[in-house]
């Protein structure tokens, strides 16, 4: 028997990858790739060249090496450009200029991207994203889901782990309707399971409530999932606990060789939103696979729990 998930037509046919061609950023290009043959859909691969327009101060002219810098880069454009081609991949390239965030989100707007996808770089905590603020604002103002590759997923990716269930974590948030519609597309598209995934405060392991509480989160996130988007096989409601809800999401996740997390963010800035944004970046660095994030605004009267992403 399926589960129903309000039906609403969704595309993923047009794919932005943003690379600066680190490390980080080839294992975010490697998973383009096998996001857009399984989605059939086309890839974008944009690197925004930040130098345009610097200049040495004593001179007013343009810096020698810069254009052997901005050759370098079109060159290693290139070279992704033949190796999509390659993979079965349409392919286009963009050589943008100026603020990286800015570029990327005007990008997303004007070419109608319905994905983008970034890399992260070593484990050092959220604020050492390899895009820094670049991410945060990406994460936050993108008019479309962002899939971030961090670190401990492109290494799951070369042995081959990631071909377990797309893991829906929430908090319940009124807006996480959004969020799980997109974590269906993904299951129906890659034939994984759904696993709707809650988080409880360790206190309340094993006290008076230990049964009926998850007993009542399993019913709430069952009903998450019929109010959705979309027709599934009916997905599997987990409920863990943690004193740190990043690390139990992510040990979960390890637990399932998850092949997906998929988050919903609030489009408030990380200093505003405080904990959210501590929660989401942490769960994107350490992940054992990627992490889809959905943004919407915040409304935090609407949070029905007390853990947040």
């Amino acid at each position: 028997m399926q589960t129903p998930i309000a039906d609403s037509v969704m595309s993923f046919k047009n794919v932005l990858l943003a690379t600066d061609f680190s490390a980080a950023s080839h294992a975010a290009f490697q998973t383009a790739l096998v996001v857009c043959t399984e989605l059939r859909a086309s890839v974008l691969i944009l690197h925004v060249f930040e130098y345009a327009n610097a200049v040495p101060p004593e001179t007013g002219g343009q810096l020698p090496e810069l254009d052997s810098i901005y050759e370098s880069a079109r060159n290693s454009l290139d070279d992704l450009f033949q190796l999509a081609r390659r993979a079965g991949v349409p392919c286009e390239t963009i050589m943008g200029s100026g603020v990286p965030s800015e570029e990327i989100l005007r990008t997303i707007t004007s070419k109608e991207i319905d994905l983008a996808i970034l890399g992260t770089n070593a484990l050092h905590g959220f604020e050492r994203l390899v895009f820094g603020s670049t991410a945060e604002a990406v994460l936050r103002k993108a008019l479309c889901p962002v899939l971030t590759v961090g670190p401990q997923a492109s290494d799951a990716a070369k042995a081959g782990q990631l071909d377990g269930p797309v893991v829906f974590a929430t908090d319940f948030h009124l807006k996480t309707t959004d969020a799980i519609r997109d974590a269906a597309f993904f299951c129906k598209a890659t034939g994984s399971p759904l696993h709707c995934l809650h988080v409880l405060p360790r206190t309340l392991e094993g006290g008076e409530g230990s049964q009926i509480i998850p007993h009542i989160m399993t019913e709430a996130l069952q009903h998450v999932a019929i109010e959705s988007g979309t027709t599934i096989d009916p997905p599997v409601c987990a409920i863990t606990y943690g004193s740190e809800i990043s690390n139990a999401v992510v040990e979960y996740a390890k637990q399932q060789k998850a092949r997906l997390i998929v988050l919903g963010v609030r489009q408030a800035s990380m200093a505003a939103s405080r904990i959210p944004g501590h929660i989401a970046y942490r769960i994107i660095t350490e992940a054992p696979c990627p992490v889809l994030t959905i943004a919407f605004a915040s409304q935090p009267s609407a949070t029905l729990a007390a853990a947040s992403l």
